[in-house]
């Protein structure tokens, strides 16, 4: 992982549509600390959410599927647990996607919230409260980008987190037009962090010229 102090990174969260930005204040190994560009968006956040962090190195347009670890409002900071890197280019987009999306589990008596942490055209991670045993199929319902998806998912693997659970899922009995509206979905939020990470360098360069023309008045 090549993230630096100082870096200025993509953020994004289930809580809103918008890509945000904010800036690394501190590194160490997997984990870092990070301060949204705006103060509001810390109280969005809540210990454990999943985070999509972006970032160029080389040209290269990586994303990270990360981990909310701890909230510090005073410093207006979130720190964050990499879990796993993948660089946007030439990516099959067959492979898991980080992503940070809400969801909910449904059954004949109750809805319960989740989020989604990543997805492929096999299956998806997710986390929730509710626990659920490893072979049961669960229904799940979310939306990406104004599209919304219904479908059963067949559980492979639980492990324990710090709220409640996460679950491996292969999606069950889907027919092939859902496999297509999932990759469209995917090709979306691919392109949005590409859009996001070019606003980015275009702000950075911007920035870079004003300060250089304020020197050059001063």
């Amino acid at each position: 992982m090549k993230l630096k102090v100082g870096e200025i990174v993509t953020l994004k969260h289930y809580s809103g549509k918008k890509i945000n930005k904010g800036l690394i204040s501190e590194v160490q190994s997997n984990n870092i600390i990070v301060r949204p560009e705006k103060d509001f968006l810390i109280y969005s956040y809540f210990v454990d959410d999943p985070l999509v962090l972006g970032y160029e190195n080389e040209n290269i347009v990586n994303i990270c599927e990360a981990v909310v670890t701890d909230i510090n409002y005073n410093k207006n900071t979130i720190s964050v647990n990499i879990k796993n890197i993948q660089s946007l280019t030439n990516k099959r987009i067959t492979q898991r996607f980080p992503v940070s999306l809400s969801a909910y589990i449904t059954n004949d008596r109750e809805k319960s919230f989740a989020y989604i942490r990543n997805i492929s055209l096999d299956g998806l991670s997710i986390c929730t409260k509710q626990e659920k045993n490893k072979g049961d199929v669960i229904n799940i319902q979310t939306i990406i980008e104004n599209k919304e998806l219904v479908f059963d998912a067949k559980i492979m693997w639980k492990k324990p987190g710090k709220l409640g659970f996460e679950y491996g899922l292969v999606f069950d009995s889907v027919e092939e037009e859902f496999i297509e509206n999932v990759e469209n979905c995917l090709q979306y939020l691919k392109m949005d962090q590409e859009n996001a990470m070019d606003r980015l360098k275009y702000d950075f360069y911007i920035h870079n010229k004003k300060m250089m023309t304020k020197s050059i008045m001063n």
